[in-house]
């Protein structure tokens, strides 16, 4: 590793990497809790009569987002790879 400080190209880059990075975890979580929300909460609360039968309905909704989530989340892992090329330029073992 080169003692050599960053420059302020790399900390921009370092900066939209983590961005990207906590974006992605966004859209997982997004994509977590409508399909546990689609798949079980509503059905559930259906069938223990807790909200009406007409919820199921709302059902496609939460899988649609849930689909926008999973596209977002494949477009900032992309984002995260094309990034992280920065860390090479300082750090010679990535893997540590």
């Amino acid at each position: 590793m080169d003692p050599v400080p960053l420059a302020n190209a790399e900390w921009t880059e370092i900066g939209k990497l983590l961005t990207s990075m906590w974006c992605l975890v966004g859209f997982v979580v997004l994509l977590a809790a409508n399909m546990l929300a689609g798949h079980i909460f509503i059905p559930s609360l259906v069938a223990s009569e807790h909200v009406p039968s007409s919820m199921q309905k709302a059902r496609p909704i939460f899988y649609g987002f849930a689909v926008l989530a999973l596209g977002g989340a494949m477009f900032e892992l992309y984002q995260v790879i094309d990034l992280s090329d920065v860390i090479q330029r300082f750090w010679d073992d990535p893997w540590i």
